[in-house]
């Protein structure tokens, strides 16, 4: 059988913000895939803020290549299986790419997915990137002890919205910062959050130490660039830093300049430790298990913004640069 398979393009490498024009459709015919392969009919697409890194000419961990799908991970239905271990009807998630139907490898599939356990597009986010990189980053890197004081950015995002109910499990102080009134008041009422501050007032920074009147132990910081600049030094004495992303960085060609942090490092003795997901894999199983058993005695809140249809793609990553998304963003392809 064959598949008219549409794609979206990465047609432009950008060291800026992405916009649609970066962007561009295509489509292939697919007649079934070789030996070892499996043949995926995409059923979501996740949408992250990484990919702006991957569209990028900078050194990065993972790359995006122009003329090709955008790289991205998905979950989907197996529907021919040239592969050991793999049979049709199986769901399974990985890097499946912005398209349709995907025939890979099995070294682009992350896992299989049970979608008997959880709807299947929780595998992209609360049992996905979003919860492991939230549990992993939260537990291993920072480590906090009861009534320390969490800081955490992107606090209404996929990762941030968890971050905050996991470490007010610990016993934490959680402050949050965001991009608009309406997620502060979201992060508060339903991701455990006991301050969030919106970073677009004016007087953003005499919020925030009013909100961490004993400093800041712990910070999660997916933002770095201007707010992470005036984070560090509210830090205090031994705390840690935890680099998960740095959306506020518009690019890093040519490298930003910015205020030298390394007397705040040297005088308070801080740990900054960065964090990549895809390198604490032998962590992911034990973090599922912790999130799920959370879900189902529904102890975990969690939005997702979903989008509808392969063309409305690019847009979803632009809305992530402009704040007005809320929670895991996603494409759905197959309801």
């Amino acid at each position: 059988m064959r598949y008219l398979n549409h794609q979206i393009i990465l047609k432009r490498r950008t060291d800026g913000l992405p916009c649609a024009g970066d962007f561009s459709l295509g489509e292939q015919w697919i007649d079934g895939c070789g030996a070892g392969e499996v043949l995926v009919r995409n059923y979501y697409l996740s949408v992250d803020p990484a990919q702006k890194g991957w569209m990028g000419s900078a050194v990065n961990y993972a790359s995006a290549v122009v003329g090709q799908p955008m790289r991205a991970l998905a979950v989907g239905e197996v529907l021919v299986s040239q592969a050991e271990g793999f049979s049709v009807g199986d769901f399974v998630v990985g890097w499946l790419g912005w398209q349709e139907y995907a025939c890979v490898t099995t070294d682009k599939i992350q896992t299989k997915v049970d979608p008997t356990v959880a709807p299947l597009r929780y595998a992209l986010g609360a049992l996905g990137l979003n919860g492991l990189t939230a549990y992993i980053a939260l537990n291993d890197i920072l480590s906090p002890d009861p009534e320390d004081t969490v800081l955490v950015s992107t606090a209404a995002g996929g990762v941030g919205s968890i971050v905050g109910q996991l470490a007010k499990r610990r016993g934490c102080h959680i402050v949050g910062l965001t991009s608009s009134d309406a997620k502060a008041r979201l992060c508060c009422c339903e991701y455990g959050y006991d301050r969030v501050v919106n970073y677009t007032a004016s007087d953003w920074l005499q919020q925030l130490k009013a909100a961490c009147p004993n400093g800041v132990d712990r910070y999660f910081d997916m933002v770095g660039g201007w707010i992470t600049d005036e984070v560090i030094g509210l830090m205090n004495h031994s705390g840690v830093h935890a680099q998960v992303g740095t959306a506020a960085v518009e690019g890093w060609s040519p490298v930003p300049l910015a205020p030298r942090r390394e007397r705040a490092v040297l005088v308070k003795e801080l740990t900054h430790k960065g964090f990549i997901a895809f390198n604490h894999e032998h962590r992911f199983d034990h973090a599922r298990r912790h999130l799920l058993d959370m879900i189902d005695c529904g102890a975990l809140n969690y939005r997702e913004d979903i989008r509808d249809g392969l063309a409305s793609a690019p847009a979803a990553l632009v809305s992530l640069y402009e704040g007005t998304n809320t929670g895991k963003t996603l494409v759905r392809l197959v309801d």
